[in-house]
């Protein structure tokens, strides 16, 4: 475990407990209804873009429509934090076995995460990586550690996820 990390457990687990009772959705291609573009493939060679929009189940004006299986949710057109924003991104184990992705944000980011998770209780946080919608987790309380964490179903999808939001170029 890097030093990074070790430094980062004791806050990334405290804001895993926060947010074990959230709802992920499934990875899903987003594909707006209200005219947008299909998603391309996308050349594994390209550091895609990462953003964070508000996201609700309700439909309202100016929202995308995005297509997830379980149905449809509708994100801000516009992200509220994006991979500038990010300090870290980290694969995660809990002591009951649960794998996680933990983002760390700068002061601005953590600033804008707080005031987002305040207002918006009960919205989701949609995580998008290029076109591809990869997590929405519930905000169910006030973020105040500038830290993020949802769950993903094994190691190797934690640590995948974790690499694709930081950029790396082994996928």
């Amino acid at each position: 475990m890097s030093l990074t990390t070790r430094a980062l457990l004791p806050s990334l687990l405290a804001a895993v407990l926060t947010l074990a009772g959230c709802q992920n959705m499934p990875s899903t291609s987003p594909q707006a209804s209200s005219g947008g573009a299909p998603p391309s493939a996308a050349d594994s060679r390209t550091v895609q873009p990462v953003a964070i929009y508000l996201a609700q189940l309700q439909p309202g004006p100016e929202l995308v429509t995005v297509q997830v299986p379980e149905g449809i949710i509708y994100l801000q057109p516009r992200p509220i934090l994006t991979r500038k924003d990010l300090t870290e991104a980290a694969a995660l184990a809990d002591r009951q076995g649960g794998n996680f992705v933990g983002l760390r944000f700068t002061s601005d980011g953590a600033e804008r995460l707080r005031g987002a998770s305040r207002e918006n209780a009960g919205a989701m946080l949609a995580l998008v990586i290029g076109r591809e919608l990869v997590a929405a987790p519930r905000i169910t309380e006030p973020l105040e550690r500038g830290i993020l964490a949802f769950k993903v179903p094994s190691v190797q999808a934690a640590e995948s996820l974790a690499a694709r939001i930081r950029g790396d170029s082994a996928r």
